[in-house]
């Protein structure tokens, strides 16, 4: 009989896995699959219970019923092109912020989530996929599409709070689209570095930048970057306290 599994993630938060012998036979392959909501495991455990202990007739393993004829998840719906396509469309940055998330996503978003879809048609990305990426950032560890040999360095909690948000927002524009385009944001709920004293120089916000990304992540990571942000000359979070001259590391 198909039975339940109760797992954690690397976030923290839970995952539930229904696992089977094909046939209900001892000697048959087990199958298994993961949902994040145990509510929608139990009726997925009944089903297969009730069709001999095999996948049901038209699911698709890691996608659900998929209706005969379905068209495919269009480049729109593909992590790069939606992200540049989310930047592009805010009407409340400056044109010097535009560029720099622009950055932010090429150098250090597309080569973890490049091949991934932001709706839940395809392959799409996953909380795991966000606690990965993050830990990848906090250990210096290249992302899966980095051609392989590039060295990465590990970034402060500060950073990774900022990216963080920009991804957060990303997401969000997905789960608020009319119509929506994935249920739930993954970013959501995520368990963020602890912060210290180590500042990274790649990631600075103008006002603006910091009051979009405020709205959206954590309030300790919020504070976090606020103090990391009033670390400057003047008027603040658009100009940096002069320091030695360093260079940035490739990516």
């Amino acid at each position: 009989m198909a039975s339940i599994k109760t797992n954690s993630r690397l976030s923290g938060d839970p995952s539930y896995t229904i696992v089977w012998r094909a046939g209900g036979s001892r000697t048959g392959d087990w199958c298994r699959e993961t949902f994040d909501d145990e509510d929608q495991a139990k009726p997925f455990r009944d089903l297969v219970n009730g069709h001999g202990q095999q996948w049901p007739p038209g699911w698709v393993k890691g996608k659900g019923f998929v209706e005969a004829g379905e068209p495919p998840m269009p480049d729109s719906e593909k992590f790069p092109v939606y992200a540049g396509a989310y930047v592009g469309l805010l009407t409340d940055i400056s044109e010097h912020t535009r560029t720099n998330y622009t950055r932010f996503i090429d150098n250090y978003m597309i080569p973890w989530f490049g091949e991934l879809s932001v709706s839940d048609r395809g392959s799409r990305l996953t909380r795991d996929h966000v606690s990965q990426w993050i830990l990848d950032l906090q250990n210096g560890r290249p992302g899966p599409l980095h051609p392989a040999g590039t060295k990465r360095r590990a970034y402060a909690p500060k950073t990774i709070a900022n990216l963080h948000g920009l991804l957060y927002s990303i997401f969000q524009s997905a789960v608020s689209a009319d119509p929506a385009l994935r249920d739930s944001n993954p970013c959501a709920h995520t368990r963020l570095p602890k912060g210290n004293d180590t500042e990274d120089d790649e990631v600075f916000l103008e006002p603006e930048e910091y009051a979009l990304l405020k709205t959206h992540v954590r309030a300790d990571a919020a504070r976090a970057s606020l103090r990391a942000r009033r670390r400057t000359s003047g008027s603040g979070m658009g100009r940096r306290t002069p320091h030695p001259p360093r260079r940035h590391p490739s990516t």
